[in-house]
């Protein structure tokens, strides 16, 4: 008997030559992988209005704009050691923070033009950018020495503020999160130092009025992201080994999402779908999971030997139909993977089939058709091989399904086994060869 599975998934969009796979309960293999124009990364945000995706790259002093499609649009030069990037709420301009020009750059989105910029003060090396409070805030100062100060950008006279938060208040520069569904709270959390503690601020005043605390005994946070409904915030932490969420603004933990060694990148779609990523080390780079699910619908394999995915490297599109993921080569490269169909989940399909038969008898195959996320009733798969007429064949509730056939010549016999996907699932196949005897 050789039995063979052909598909298990539209994966990846292609763009490159080089190998990626997705991994469900079986695999799935495309091309993927664009070369950016820059050698370092430090963020990936998405621009819904404009269609695109902002990679900062601190050592390239420079902003990559990356249509949905993977191509380049444009590189924005001349920023100084660019690092941590937001949007204002009308998504018109992209602030950068400029940590080796102790300045935030303002770049209109539609032009990719920088249109101004804020002085953080001497020594600031702002880091960290989100938007709460109607300000714009930024993380600061260097080991044993970080602190929050806020600009207000929308201002008709802008005033920048370096000392809202002094910079003995943080270990490191502290990772900052927020969102419009939560609009004047700012999530902060340690990067430079365990345990990773977080604290929740209350920024209606332009202050910080801090309205939650947690120790966060696990390591120091590489990213956050916030749900939608801005009622949670799940973090990658280098440990705890699984990404972990948290209940606003109180901070009390109310979930896990089992990823593995080690959380280091974390995206939410505007549907609630989370992508959560994981260090160099685990037998995946990121999963991904549905709106309110915690058990992984798609587990993701970045293409070897380059599996690096990169800190804050994840984004999705805003229909949730597509991830983008950064990953970072041997050879200093900054590629791109676009998976699409993010919003399925994979299939598996297997055979059991005798190794020979002979002409004139009949022989059975079973089968099983297995997904992260139950099919629906009726689900059926469809039996060709050649020269007989394709057969359809209804799935029980097990998964399990069957077919018998009853060959009249000699020969090797190969019957491919398919289901064609739905609207939550990807499409899945097999086939199972037997030899046919006199």
């Amino acid at each position: 008997m050789r039995i063979r599975r052909i598909v298990e998934g539209t994966a990846l969009i292609t763009i490159a030559a080089s190998l990626a796979t997705v991994i469900g309960a079986g695999t799935a293999q495309a091309d993927s992988g664009i070369v950016l124009p820059i050698t370092s990364h430090w963020q990936t945000i998405t621009d819904s209005r404009n269609g695109r995706l902002y990679v900062s790259a601190p050592g390239s002093n420079a902003v990559v704009a990356v249509g949905f499609d993977g191509q380049v649009v444009k590189t924005v030069e001349h920023l100084d050691g660019a690092r941590g990037i937001a949007l204002s709420p009308d998504e018109s301009t992209l602030y950068v923070a400029l940590a080796d020009a102790d300045a935030i750059a303002a770049v209109d989105t539609s032009t990719l033009q920088e249109t101004r910029r804020f002085a953080t003060g001497a020594g600031t090396e702002p880091e960290s950018l989100a938007m709460a409070g109607g300000r714009l805030w930024f993380s600061y100062g260097d080991t044993a020495n970080g602190g929050i100060g806020s600009v207000t950008v929308a201002a008709p006279e802008p005033v920048v503020d370096p000392g809202v938060l002094p910079a003995w208040t943080w270990y490191g520069k502290p990772i900052l999160a927020s969102s419009p569904s939560a609009p004047d709270l700012l999530v902060a959390g340690e990067s430079a130092a365990m345990p990773g503690e977080m604290r929740v601020y209350d920024v209606t005043s332009g202050q910080t009025q801090e309205v939650a605390h947690n120790p966060h005994p696990g390591g120091t946070i590489e990213d956050m992201a916030i749900t939608p409904d801005g009622q949670s915030v799940i973090t990658a932490a280098g440990s705890p080994y699984y990404h972990q969420k948290f209940k606003l603004p109180d901070l009390t933990e109310t979930g896990r999402y089992d990823t593995g060694p080690y959380p280091a990148s974390v995206a939410i779609a505007p549907n609630g779908a989370v992508a959560a990523g994981i260090a160099t080390g685990g037998d995946h780079d990121f999963y991904l999971y549905r709106p309110g699910s915690t058990t992984p619908a798609r587990a993701v394999t970045l293409d070897t030997p380059y599996r690096d995915l990169l800190r804050r490297g994840l984004a999705w599109s805003p229909d949730g139909s597509k991830v983008f993921a950064l990953r970072f080569t041997y050879s200093s490269e900054v590629k791109l993977d676009i998976i699409r169909d993010a919003d399925k989940a994979t299939g598996d399909l297997t055979l059991e089939a005798p190794a020979t038969g002979t002409a004139g008898k009949r022989l059975t195959v079973h089968g099983t058709l297995t997904s992260p996320l139950p099919y629906p009733k009726g689900t059926s798969v469809t039996v060709s091989r050649d020269g007989a007429r394709p057969l359809t064949r209804t799935v029980a509730p097990d998964g399990t399904f069957r077919f018998t056939d009853r060959p009249r010549t000699t020969g090797t016999l190969t019957y491919t086994v398919s289901h064609l996907g739905d609207v939550d699932h990807l499409p899945a196949a097999a086939t199972a060869t037997i030899d046919i005897t006199g």
